[in-house]
This record gives structure tokens, sequence and C-alpha cells, in this order.
């Protein structure tokens, strides 16, 4: 189980969506955001390409995926 707070699974939601909506306005990006310590980075990822993988440099946290999120925000 990941430890985190209600206001970093807030942020982490919110930037997830913030990759969908860049992702459906840009279909051929396949990343969004920042490499390095700390940073948000969403990947496009799934069987339809619809869902965003938020993952962050910090070996604290775990890679989630966001199912059929780029889908909703279109």
């Amino acid at each position: 189980m990941r430890g985190t707070t209600v206001s970093e699974e807030t942020a982490r939601m919110e930037f997830a969506v913030k990759a969908a909506k860049h992702f459906a306005a840009n279909p051929n990006h396949w990343s969004f955001g920042n490499i390095g310590l700390g940073e948000w980075l969403a990947l496009r990822w799934g069987m339809g390409n619809d869902c965003v993988l938020v993952i962050r440099q910090d070996e604290n946290q775990e890679a989630v995926n966001y199912h059929q999120l780029i889908t909703r925000h279109s």
C-alpha cells in the first residue's frame, strides 16, 4: 500500500486530467510533463491509447494508471 495523503492524491489526479486534456488535443504526443526528481510525468497508455499512466521519480511513489481518461476529455 502506498503511503500518500489526500492532497498528494488530489495533485496526482489533477495532473492526470491536465495530461488527458493535452493528449486529447495532441493525438501524436505520448508523454507529458517533466523528467526530474519529484516531477510528475504522464504517459499515454493502454490498449486503446486512452489511458494516462502517471509516475513520479521518487523511491516512495508508484505508477498509477487512469483508465480511459483521455476519452473522457476529448
